[in-house]
């Protein structure tokens, strides 16, 4: 049976209710390797961090509006017939319902995308797991892998974080528009970047050294061999049309 990973830290009974509920599925199969060589790896803590003040922000900016409009209510309703006073109330808490059950729902997504976010390298390839309500897989052999880069922004050198990115054969090169057709493959929010950059490299290093590369690429000989067939065929089919023209 293959290794399961385990997530960046154990989830509640809720949260799995949750998964269950979206039939999210709560971790990865790991890529092609050896089972020995199986490494997992999450987003750093700050990740989850710097979401949770970004959903802060976004909540404060949402609640603003809502706040205004509450005040707004409170005084017309004092100029307004009882029946106008118990509508108002009622519209009053149908918002802020609404806005109670969107905060909850994003605050669980923003966890949940932080503890469901894994990065798995094995010695033949790596795979790369995210999203909660969307899943996006991607795994890379490292037969197509052609450049391994450590990437950081100013927030994320404040907070200790830094992106692996792993670009594959005709990923289109320094064009971010062309890097997202699925040729990049992004560890995104790392405490350990180095660490993790260079055992991919280290790994990609004894692929290539053991000659797996090679092993997984038998069609040279193939190809070789159905060229020289087709040709034999185009030398026959020229004589057979060269004594027909003599008849």
């Amino acid at each position: 049976m293959a290794h399961v990973p385990d997530a960046a830290q154990p989830l509640t009974a809720a949260e799995r209710w949750v998964l269950g509920l979206l039939v999210v599925p709560s971790a990865p199969e790991p890529p092609d390797g050896s089972p020995g060589s199986i490494s997992v790896f999450h987003a750093g803590d700050n990740f989850y961090k710097w979401s949770l003040l970004e959903w802060g922000v976004r909540t404060v900016v949402f609640l603003l509006p809502l706040i205004a409009a509450t005040l707004g209510i409170g005084t017309a309703m004092q100029r307004v017939p009882p029946w106008g006073q118990t509508t108002l109330t009622l519209l009053l808490v149908a918002m802020w319902m609404v806005c109670a059950v969107t905060a909850l729902v994003t605050l669980l997504a923003r966890r949940l995308n932080y503890l469901l976010r894994w990065y798995i390298v094995t010695d033949r390839s790596l795979r790369i797991r995210s999203g909660v309500f969307q899943v996006n897989e991607l795994t890379m052999t490292y037969g197509n892998i052609q450049e391994i880069r450590v990437t950081a922004g100013p927030i994320q050198h404040v907070l200790g974080l830094a992106d692996v990115e792993v670009q594959a054969a005709g990923g289109g090169g320094g064009d971010p528009r062309q890097r997202r057709d699925g040729h990049t493959g992004r560890f995104e929010g790392l405490s350990n970047a180095d660490a993790i950059r260079d055992l991919i490299v280290d790994r990609l290093r004894q692929y290539r050294d053991t000659g797996l590369a090679d092993a997984h690429h038998p069609g040279a000989g193939t190809t070789a061999s159905e060229i020289a067939a087709a040709t034999e065929v185009l030398e026959e089919a020229r004589r057979l049309r060269a004594a027909v023209t003599r008849i």
